[in-house]
């Protein structure tokens, strides 16, 4: 036996009725998880968690899980506005140093 989405709750985005993320929430995830692991490292990990939990509820049908799914990309924010801006120095200083 399937079990369906009921029509009131609206997923989140990026995610499938069975909790999973799409290819294109598995890539932006990925990417702003990253950044937020390294940069602001409490926040990358409180990110990770409430995303693991959102999911876990989207698949049980569960109304909260917009909400923690939701919490999960601002956790990630702030890792990935700081993050993207610091790669490019690094990588420019590393460019300037071997061209030098």
């Amino acid at each position: 036996m399937t079990q369906t989405v009921p029509t009131d709750v609206r997923l989140p985005w990026g995610t499938t009725p069975n909790g999973e993320f799409t290819v294109k929430g598995t890539v932006v995830a990925s990417v702003m998880g990253t950044l937020a692991v390294f940069v602001t490292l409490p926040l990358g990990i409180l990110g990770i968690l409430l995303s693991c939990q959102g999911l876990d509820r989207v698949a049980r049908r569960d109304h909260s899980a917009r909400r923690f799914l939701i919490w999960s990309w601002i956790c990630f924010v702030p890792g990935t506005v700081l993050g993207v801006p610091l790669a490019v120095l690094l990588l420019a200083s590393l460019i300037k140093n071997l061209l030098a």
